[in-house]
């Protein structure tokens, strides 16, 4: 404030020498003004300076912001105060639309059924405060190419913020894109089977398909057959052990578990965490998968047409409620037994506390990393073969042995509905299943 009437004060006082007292200018006030002008030139280039350090730590901070919004999103853009055009967004947007997203209407990315949710959305953002949360909405993005692209937008009103009116071509919205899910173009991926080469399955895996009654049906006479069979895959190994033979052989490589040791005590930590937590917590079944971070993004983030991918069943509810909670928390500990609490529907209650909880299905895997933090909650595992034929048990169980062979270095739990727990992992190119007895 100092530096501002200093620069005030100067500039009139010169303008007042320069221009009032120029013909009868006394050796006082030339005396001031050769003072006043270094003390002048002194304000402005703290005004400049303090202006330049401002716009520093403004760039810093969106940067950092930026950062942090893109462990949220995959993507992101500004939209006019008209919420269609696209004024700003980044590559990973263009990649996400197969074509250049700016100046191009968002809307044209959007089925017809949801251009309507779209605008309740975006209505709904402009009626919050600046301090509530931004607006989700679980939606489908279609590409240049007709594939679609299930997804989740987070969806900023900063209208009101900045005074800006609708006809004008200023951003007004802010959307973060956040993809759950890639499903080719007139597929759906949850209610049909992907058929994979067999060259490419597991283990030499072979597909025949076989009738009762006719042998060797020639040209004329064949018709589509009357029988599907199984496929003929190998048996993983399976043992029998305690809860306290499975926790000897992990901690020292003894007992009649002999698991392998772990490659790093953490991870051996977590396994440990995680089976007090189904042994102690899990009420019914549930499918829990361990490893890096990196080896889960190997094999479900790929973004590949018909690859394996990880879906979110509740819309990422659960993920984002365990952010930043470790395995053995009691928070994450409650949280998992009611989600294994399974209800009639298998949904969460109308009246849960959490808002983004109700109604959303109690469904699909937990998938940790090796320092005990989740990776993803609630999570469809699609797209998943499994390589071995275990007798006897259901598709959770199929997707427990799947995961252990395609996940580098997981450690697998499954639980049955009737109580049976089972750990699963690979060990050089065969499977290992061992039945964890209840009781100590």
């Amino acid at each position: 404030m100092t530096t501002v009437f200093v620069g005030m004060f100067g500039t009139i006082l010169h303008n007042s020498i320069c221009n009032t007292f120029v013909p009868s200018l006394s050796p006082k006030f030339m005396f001031a003004h050769v003072l006043l002008l270094p003390l002048i030139a002194r304000a402005c280039q703290s005004e400049l300076r303090r202006s330049f350090d401002m716009q520093q730590r403004l760039v810093v901070q969106s940067k950092a912001s930026a950062k942090l919004f893109s462990t949220v999103c995959d993507a992101a853009c500004w939209l006019a105060a008209d919420g269609f055009t696209i004024l700003e967004s980044d590559s990973r947007l263009d990649e996400i639309f197969g074509c250049r997203a700016h100046g191009t209407n968002f809307t044209c990315y959007l089925p017809k059924e949801e251009m309507e949710r779209f605008s309740s959305a975006k209505a709904s953002a402009g009626q919050r405060q600046m301090h509530d949360a931004v607006v989700l909405l679980p939606s489908t993005l279609i590409g240049a190419s007709g594939e679609r692209h299930q997804v989740d937008l987070f969806i900023e009103d900063v209208r009101g913020e900045l005074g800006i009116v609708e006809e004008q071509k200023l951003p007004g919205f802010l959307v973060g894109i956040r993809v759950a899910a890639l499903v080719q173009a007139g597929l759906a991926t949850e209610e049909c089977d992907l058929e994979v080469p067999a060259a490419l399955l597991p283990w030499n895996r072979q597909v025949a398909l076989v009738s009762d009654d006719v042998a060797s049906p020639d040209a004329e006479t064949a018709s589509l057959p009357e029988t599907l069979c199984s496929v003929q895959q190998p048996h993983p190994i399976l043992h029998t052990c305690t809860r306290d033979d499975f926790y000897r052989g992990l901690l020292f490589g003894t007992g009649e578990a002999s698991l392998p040791t772990m490659e790093t005590l953490l991870a051996r930590d977590t396994v440990l965490a995680t089976l007090e937590l189904i042994c102690d917590h899990a009420i019914g079944g549930v499918l829990v998968c361990i490893a890096e971070a990196k080896a889960f993004q190997q094999v479900f983030g790929t973004r590949v047409p018909n690859a394996p991918c990880a879906r979110s069943s509740d819309q990422g509810y659960m993920t984002d409620y365990l952010r930043g909670v470790h395995v053995s928390e009691a928070r994450f500990q409650a949280s998992f037994r009611e989600f294994t609490r399974h209800a009639q529907n298998d949904r969460w209650p109308e009246d849960h506390p959490h808002e983004l909880a109700r109604g959303r299905p109690k469904d699909g895997a937990f998938l940790l990393s090796t320092d005990g933090f989740r990776v993803k909650c609630s999570a469809k595992l699609l797209g998943l073969a499994a390589p071995a034929r275990w007798e006897g048990v259901g598709t959770k169980h199929e997707a427990a042995l799947a995961c252990a062979w395609m996940i580098p270095g997981v450690s697998v739990f499954v639980k049955s509905d009737s109580g049976s727990l089972h750990f699963v992992q690979k060990q050089e190119d065969t499977l290992h299943v061992y039945q964890v007895e209840k009781l100590r």
